[in-house]
Order: structure tokens, then sequence, then C-alpha cells
């Protein structure tokens, strides 16, 4: 077997693995970051001139400067992980779809890597969620109702 084919099955197997393990509701009924741990974390991160810091769609988002730019960030509330909108992924389709079927998701579509995330539309026990997903182990982050 070819080094690369390894590669991909073993990261395949990962996700599946990391997909089931985050079959809970990401931000649903547990603990959140408030909004000063968020600018603590993201001042130690390095950021700076934080504006408009709000909680929307399952996440914390916000403008802020870094390295003298000025980004947009999404802040994941359970784990402080900073997502800046120019963040990118090694992952593919198939490998968030694979993530999302092992964690219970159904009827998956419009899979698209957008802001630093990937994000999807599923449905999981009859309901429709807008998901993102972190773009380097495609587990769940945060979902809303669609």
């Amino acid at each position: 077997m070819k080094t690369s084919a390894i590669r991909t099955l073993a990261l395949s197997s990962s996700l599946v693995i990391a997909g089931a393990a985050c079959a809970a509701d990401p931000g649903q009924d547990q603990a959140r970051m408030g909004e000063q741990e968020v600018r603590a974390a993201l001042t130690a991160a390095g950021y700076t001139d934080i504006e408009d810091l709000e909680f929307d769609d399952g996440m914390w988002e916000t403008d802020a400067r870094r390295d003298g730019r000025s980004v947009d960030l999404r802040i994941d509330p359970r784990t402080g992980n900073i997502f800046p909108e120019d963040g990118r992924s090694a992952l593919g389709e198939a490998e968030v779809r694979a993530s999302l079927e092992a964690a219970g998701y159904q009827r998956i579509r419009d899979i698209e890597f957008d802001d630093g995330m990937w994000t999807a539309d599923a449905e999981m026990d009859g309901v429709d969620y807008d998901v993102r997903l972190h773009p380097e182990t495609a587990e769940v982050v945060s979902r809303e109702r669609d």
C-alpha cells in the first residue's frame, strides 16, 4: 500500500473516532466561556483592538488585530480555540462528511470551508442544524437549529 494511501486511511479512521466522540450537542447545556475570558484568551494569543465581541450561532465572534492586520475571528466557547477567517484546512469534504456521519448526522449537505471553519447543513434526530466543524479535526464545534 502506498504511503499516501496509508496516511489517508489513518486520517479517515481518526476522523471517524473523533466524530463519534463529539456526538454530544456542542455548546448546549455546557459551560461556556464568558466575554472577559474570551478577551483574555485573545489577548494572550497576541490579538489587540478586540471589537464587536458577540455570541452568535453557538460561537463567539469578533474583529481584532494581529501582526498589524485586521482579522475576523470565531472562538470555540468551550475550549477557547481561535479560528481566524483566513485559516486553512488539510481536510477535504469526504473527511468532513465521514466525521458528521460518525457523529450520527444524516442528510448532510452544503459542506464548505468558509471563514476558517468547515460548515454544513445536517439533520440529527429529525432536526436540521447549521454545523461548524474544526478545520483540522472535523470535530463539531457548534451547531444551531436551522
